[in-house]
């Protein structure tokens, strides 16, 4: 009961999957939306769209989503191999793969494990499209990965995806066949789901079931994508349950005083007290927007690439250089009520310790190479004790 409360407070009631397929050479959006109902889940939505700007005509604001990635950008292959390391298999099936540039999930199977690779640049710009049209990406599935959720839900050797056909033996998989497939119908615990859309029907799944046993190398960025959602979601049904509250308040002043409505005297007493509450509630909702506002610029700041910007920097940090303060786009002074909130944009502050002046210098060079890096210029650098410096610096980023 207290879990099934917590889970709706985190997410609500409806949890959506969406499907980035290929269909015909186009590109296809598969979505579902489960709606929970006490202990009991249905399909809500089922639909396929082109663009995610067409989608989001059918899913309410902020709605959280589980992304799967199911088209030509994502690379696949499988391996046996009795080595449970996901990195040293990811290798292993690409050898000359270069993991700044990529997200990898590996879903292993006893000794088959299953490796799909895609380009952070591509999972990223989706990532911040769905955001564009106010749709909240909270977790990342790569290839046909997530039908390992349903496997204990479908009977039979074969299941069947939008490009795939998934070969299962003793509710393991053990083997995933792209290709053109057989369109089919799928009961699971009594919610009918055809096979175009059983990827989706699983992401919607999986934030309920919590059984992701894939292994990624973006489980930090993924935290990154929970926590910003559940700040949303928070503001808004504070906003919601204030209203309700005022809207109480309201509703019980009038029904306290409809009683004394025949008498004039006391009619104008409930004018006097409603005209009063009005006046608190016009202060009061100055005071929500201005709060309101103040949040909206805090979290504007905080835009969707600073992540990628923070990870190049901590990147390309040598070994003699130890960071003590990263600052993106900092204030350009003190948070004051009922002021605007001014930050130094398109800036980085970083400061920290160095052991060697010739390796601060190189990476200062190097940083100065980044294409989206404008400028780097040192603030201050000196010596502490022998052999260790201090140094601030500031990096200017290209306006795009």
């Amino acid at each position: 009961m207290l879990n099934t409360f917590w889970t709706y407070l985190q997410y609500g009631k409806r949890f959506c999957g969406v499907e980035h397929s290929t269909q015909n050479e186009s590109e296809i959006l598969n979505a579902t939306v489960l709606l929970q109902s006490k202990k009991e889940l249905n399909i809500s939505v089922s639909l396929n769209e082109n663009t995610v700007e067409g989608l989001s005509k059918h899913l309410p604001k902020h709605q959280h989503i589980v992304l799967i990635i199911n088209n030509e950008k994502v690379l696949s292959k499988t391996i046996e191999n009795e080595q449970s390391d996901a990195l040293k298999l990811v290798y292993s099936a690409f050898p000359n793969i270069n993991l700044k540039d990529f997200y990898y999930e590996v879903l292993s199977q006893k000794s088959t494990h299953f490796i799909n690779i895609c380009r952070k640049d591509y999972v990223n710009s989706l990532i911040e499209d769905y955001s564009k049209h106010q749709l909240s990406i909270i977790n990342i599935s790569l290839g046909n990965h997530s039908l390992v959720n349903l496997v204990d839900f479908i009977q039979g050797s074969k299941i069947y995806s939008s490009n795939a056909e998934i070969i299962v033996q003793n509710k393991s998989i053990l083997q995933i066949k792209k290709g053109s497939v057989s369109q089919e119908n799928y009961d699971l615990n009594g919610i009918s789901v055809n096979n175009q859309q059983l990827l989706s029907f699983s992401g919607a799944l999986q934030t309920i079931l919590k059984n992701n046993v894939s292994k990624t190398n973006f489980s930090s960025h993924k935290k990154h994508l929970i926590d910003a959602f559940r700040h949303t979601r928070f503001f808004n049904e504070f906003l919601k349950l204030g209203g309700l509250f005022i809207l109480g308040v309201l509703l019980m002043n009038f029904m306290f005083f409809n009683h004394y409505f025949n008498n004039v005297n006391e009619l104008k007493q409930v004018s006097e007290i409603n005209q009063t509450t009005k006046n608190q509630i016009f202060i009061l909702n100055e005071s929500v927007s201005k709060k309101q506002k103040m949040v909206n610029d805090l979290l504007k700041s905080n835009a969707s690439k600073s992540s990628f910007y923070s990870h190049t920097i901590i990147q390309s940090l040598p070994k003699t250089i130890l960071l003590s303060a990263y600052n993106y786009q900092p204030l350009l002074r003190r948070i004051k009520e009922g002021t605007e909130i001014e930050l130094n944009e398109h800036t980085i502050l970083v400061s920290g310790t160095s052991n060697e002046s010739a390796g601060f210098s190189e990476w200062v060079n190097r940083l100065e190479k980044i294409n989206w890096i404008e400028k780097v210029s040192i603030n201050d650098y000196r010596n502490t004790r022998s052999k260790r410096s201090e140094f601030k610096i500031s990096i200017s980023i290209k306006n795009d």
